[in-house]
């Protein structure tokens, strides 16, 4: 009898760490995706910020200007990575309600989406509001870059 109890506990030891095995992997997987992430996010501000060559950014990090194009970067990869998924699995989810109730939805990664592309589309705008009249860029460009379209 008490051999088998050690059985069941030594079962139970490896489900256990199984399971931390694949815990740690998707925590691997996500901070490797941060980190790419954060690289695009980086690579997209110098690109905003080489619009403005009078700015010395390090000296004026707290800006507004700073701050859009911050927000703009971190915009601009979002969308690109939620485009990615919704070009991969659809702009609807399965659900389910209980009692039968199921259907389609909206999923949240296209919910998502729709309100983001209007608020990098403003930012766009406010940036390019800031920009020398020389230098202003046509937003139908910008739009046209993002969505592979030139």
């Amino acid at each position: 009898m008490p051999d088998e109890k050690l059985e069941d506990t030594s079962i139970e030891l490896t489900r256990e760490n199984l399971e931390e095995i694949q815990k740690q992997r998707e925590r691997q997987l996500a901070e490797k995706q941060s980190k790419e992430r954060e690289k695009e996010i980086k690579k997209q501000r110098k690109k905003l910020r080489s619009l403005f060559p009078d700015v010395d950014f390090k000296k004026d990090d707290n800006t507004l200007l700073s701050n859009l194009i911050d927000e703009a970067s971190f915009m601009f990869v979002t969308l690109k990575h939620l485009k990615e998924f919704i070009n991969k699995n659809g702009v609807k989810e399965k659900y389910v309600n209980g009692n039968n109730q199921y259907g389609y939805k909206d999923s949240v990664e296209s919910k998502t989406y729709n309100a983001m592309i209007k608020n990098y589309i403003a930012v766009i705008k406010q940036l390019n509001d800031e920009l020398p009249k020389n230098k202003k860029i046509n937003p139908e460009d910008e739009f046209d870059q993002f969505n592979n379209l030139s």
